[in-house]
């Protein structure tokens, strides 16, 4: 059966990335060439869905790493990287992976500004700075690939290490529950810092931010505090039907995320603002406005976001 290609993300900036303590906002950049830092959520959760499928009751067998650097929290001891044991799960909160093994261990994988990982042929080519390669069985080999190392992975020793970790940040932006809004509601931030700080909602990013504002007619700039509590419940709503139609679509390809050897996102082709800074509003035909919020860049509809 011929092997699921793995993902990939490629960006030319270089940005500072990876936060082993997990609580740094990454998010997913602004138009060409701008601020990318990570993949968002629909881009991890199709890494997840394809690495799931190639690990299903695959066991590891050993652990080549070639930059210790990458690893934080094993010690150097490539016993800790699941050698010998079934992965049991492979788990998704915002934009990290955690891959689960059957003798309790978990892997955190953080995907950085470039590079990849997934599962390939062990005959496969070894790219350059292919800094840890898991050896499966049937021939088949995980590798983790990061030429900017602004990607990472996080040994936890077992899940409830994970759940702790995991609980600084906020909610998964596919599963908003009834609320999600309290912490945030009297802010004087902007709402769309507030968005972007994965302890408000793990997963968004400069993309769906954008999206989902303009879906509600909310400005960027707009200071949380000036909320109703209906219109939080609708930007709530809009959050996770955008991340499910960027998931069916496969995620977005703007340079920064595309699959090796495999099909590119289409959601793109459905963005109202994002990355049409000065082209006509979907809704009103008025040129969108470009700026800067909360240090990203941002397009907005001036006439119909308010």
């Amino acid at each position: 059966m011929r092997e699921r290609p793995w993902m990939a993300f490629r960006v030319d900036q270089r940005l500072p990335g990876w936060d082993p303590k997990g609580m740094r906002n990454y998010t997913s950049g602004a138009a060409f060439p701008a601020d990318f830092r990570v993949p968002e959520l629909p881009e991890v959760e199709a890494v997840a869905c394809e690495v799931r499928a190639a690990l299903r009751r695959s066991t590891i067998i050993d652990a080549r790493v070639r930059r210790w650097s990458v690893i934080a929290g094993a010690g150097r001891r490539a016993d800790r990287l699941l050698v010998g044991a079934r992965v049991h799960d492979i788990l998704r909160h915002g934009k990290q992976l955690a891959l689960v093994g059957a003798n309790g261990c978990v892997l955190v994988v953080q995907l950085g500004m470039s590079g990849s990982f997934g599962v390939v042929p062990a005959s496969a080519p070894l790219e350059p700075h292919t800094h840890v390669a898991w050896t499966l069985d049937r021939s088949r080999e995980l590798r983790f690939v990061d030429p900017r190392r602004f990607g990472g992975i996080t040994w936890l020793k077992d899940r409830a290490a994970l759940v702790a970790r995991w609980s600084r940040l906020g909610p998964d932006a596919l599963a908003l529950p009834t609320g999600w809004s309290t912490p945030i509601a009297s802010s004087r931030r902007a709402i769309k810092a507030a968005l972007l700080d994965q302890r408000t909602i793990a997963g968004v990013g400069n993309i769906y931010a954008d999206e989902a504002l303009s879906l509600v007619s909310i400005a960027p700039q707009r200071p949380c505090g000036r909320l109703t509590s209906v219109q939080f419940e609708a930007l709530g709503r809009a959050v996770g039907s955008i991340m499910r139609s960027a998931l069916a679509s496969g995620g977005s390809t703007i340079r920064t995320y595309r699959r090796m050897g495999g099909g590119a996102g289409a959601f793109q082709a459905s963005l109202r603002v994002y990355g049409r800074a000065d082209q006509p509003c979907v809704a009103c035909s008025r040129p969108l406005r470009s700026g800067l919020v909360a240090g990203r860049t941002t397009v907005w509809c001036a006439a119909c976001q308010s």
